[in-house]
């Protein structure tokens, strides 16, 4: 957590209160939110640093700050639903998955109709939730295209699997498989899929084992994790576990929780992928190795268009370059079209 140190007009001073991960970018100058559970606000360049506080440039969003609040850093950037983010419309649905039903927001344009119908189904990673894709949802509205951001099975509310466990891909695809069918029957003419982290993996593998992907016009993969086998190995050397532990522990993972390695790997079948794809990853994520995402590229340079942000980690480019990030998804889109 931070504490709030003093608030004036457009700028807002913060101290650090307790050392952890989130707290590293408060003194970095990128977009992150600030959250003071019923008030919400959105931090900015760094202005100042001293003695242990930063004041940074501020735009409160909801509610009022205070000075001796404590806060939490976001990268989600924005309040926690459609609405309170951007003041746009949506509407809560429930999708028919095999499962049982799966909560989604469905947005229509703002933008002036346009026909055919474009929808843009988002899928987010693991340990996250549909508030990943708030950075974007406002411009697809305002660039015509419908959005339908889900839940599947083992997220918080959505149905649980045998195991109760993510597969990373195996079986979460049929969700996005049911998530297309139902933009298909309200209207879809083609589909863009946005996947994020694991989420792009999740998608990945729908393209590669559903009858449906025949309507899928593109996809963006922001971070995506193609191979759950070498992500596992870059987190374990990031973190000096020697490798001959790092494979002896993947191994029990395969007898404990029957994890099938080679099923993970997306990666070593990226050549079947036949759809533009906007590729965006950050050049010092700790999670997702960036050269899965260039090896992505490597193997279908026709189709891949990989975009790498210098400073940014997990799922941060937009974070720390908006304009551009915003530019590219209108560029992409347009060229679906």
């Amino acid at each position: 957590k931070v504490s709030v140190v003093g608030v004036d007009g457009g700028t807002i001073t913060l101290r650090q209160l307790i050392q952890a991960e989130e707290e590293e970018h408060l003194a970095t100058s990128a977009v992150w939110g600030v959250s003071g559970g019923e008030s919400y606000g959105q931090l900015g360049v760094v202005l100042s640093e001293s003695n242990g506080e930063v004041t940074r440039e501020f735009t409160p969003l909801i509610g009022e700050f205070v000075v001796g609040q404590e806060v939490l850093l976001e990268r989600t950037a924005f309040p926690h639903d459609p609405f309170a983010a951007h003041a746009i419309a949506y509407e809560e649905v429930v999708i028919p998955g095999p499962l049982g039903g799966l909560g989604a927001w469905h947005i229509s344009p703002t933008s002036a109709a346009r026909e055919p119908e474009l929808w843009a189904v988002l899928v987010h990673g693991r340990t996250s939730n549909r508030e990943t894709s708030l950075k974007i949802l406002d411009d697809l509205a305002r660039l015509g295209v419908h959005s339908l951001t889900i839940d599947y099975r083992n997220d918080v509310g959505a149905p649980s699997s045998e195991s109760g466990y993510y597969d990373f891909g195996v079986t979460e695809w049929e969700d996005v498989e049911a998530a297309v069918g139902y933009a298909v029957e309200n209207g879809a003419a083609s589909i863009i899929l946005v996947g994020y982290s694991m989420g792009g993996g999740i998608v990945v593998n729908f393209q590669l084992k559903s009858d449906l992907a025949k309507h899928t016009a593109g996809m963006i993969l922001d971070a995506p994790m193609l191979d759950f086998g070498k992500t596992v190995d870059f987190g374990a050397k990031n973190r000096s576990v020697p490798k001959p532990i790092t494979r002896v522990a993947k191994f029990f993972a395969q007898i404990r929780f029957g994890i099938d390695w080679r099923a993970l790997d997306y990666l070593s079948r990226v050549d079947e992928i036949d759809v533009p794809v906007l590729l965006i990853h950050g050049d010092t994520d700790d999670t997702v190795p960036v050269e899965t995402s260039v090896r992505f590229a490597e193997k279908s340079p026709d189709l891949v268009d990989l975009h790498r942000f210098t400073e940014a980690g997990h799922v941060e480019s937009w974070n720390y370059e908006p304009a551009r990030y915003e530019q590219l998804l209108a560029e992409f889109v347009s060229r679906i079209r």
